[in-house]
């Protein structure tokens, strides 16, 4: 018998493939699965403001609240039986969703002014010109409703234990 085959042979390989359910990974897991979720339901509510806008030839800004209470709804749906996820995620995607529709939609805008491309004017857009536009376009009451779309994600979410009931 050789050295190597002896010192495999001396290894318990029960404890080598036994992984705890407290360990490491689990802390990633908890982080990766709601943010994987919530992104998901983002990008979903990002192309239906934007389809939905475009048809409408208006911002739309009512639809943050939609896409606030799809991204913290789901998340929290989604979770696991107790399952804990970070109070940051669906307030955060809330936001960025709504940023990249505002961009979006203010892109459509500026290309049918200048005819250039979707593509060419949402590269081509600094934060200066996104900025002005939507200053003039936005009106008292879609900025309030801009800036409670988070607000209501993080109430929505709970951030706490699954809502799920638990079957007696």
């Amino acid at each position: 018998m050789s050295t190597t085959q002896s010192y495999f042979q001396g290894v318990n390989w029960c404890l080598v493939y036994w992984n705890p359910s407290n360990t490491v990974s689990t802390s990633r897991h908890s982080l990766f699965k709601p943010l994987i979720i919530s992104l998901l339901a983002a990008l979903a509510m990002m192309a239906v403001w934007f389809t939905l806008s475009a048809g409408a030839d208006d911002a739309l800004c009512w639809f943050a609240l939609v896409a606030a209470a799809d991204i913290a709804l789901l998340e929290r749906w989604m979770r696991s039986r107790d399952q804990r996820s970070p109070a940051w995620i669906a307030p955060v995607l809330t936001l960025l969703c709504c940023l990249a529709s505002l961009w979006l939609i203010t892109a459509l805008n500026v290309s049918y002014a200048t005819g250039f491309g979707l593509h060419t004017s949402a590269g081509g857009m600094g934060f200066g010109l996104f900025g002005n536009l939507l200053a003039m376009r936005l009106q008292p009451l879609d900025w309030s409703l801009l800036a409670a779309s988070p607000v209501l994600a993080l109430v929505l979410a709970k951030t706490g234990i699954s809502g799920r009931r638990q079957s007696p």
